[in-house]
């Protein structure tokens, strides 16, 4: 595996990715992946399945762009 930031922030070590097949999420791709169903993540009524959890990049992110909504 190559040793650069990038890599470093989404495995927190080698072990636990043969172990477990643990790899975190950047918040870049997590924005990416939304995006490819932006009306979705922006409907109040819509539900998304994250089933990792992890750091919560995806909860965190579909609030974040939900929330405006609700303030309206």
């Amino acid at each position: 595996m190559p040793d650069n930031e990038n890599t470093k922030s989404q495995i927190k070590s080698r072990q636990r990715v043969a172990q477990h097949g643990e790899v975190f999420t950047n918040p870049r791709e997590v924005n990416a992946m939304l995006d490819l169903v932006r009306d979705e993540s922006f409907r109040l009524d819509s539900r998304f399945l994250e089933p990792a959890c992890g750091d919560r990049y995806f909860l965190i992110e579909i609030l974040r762009r939900k929330l405006p909504l609700l303030q309206t």
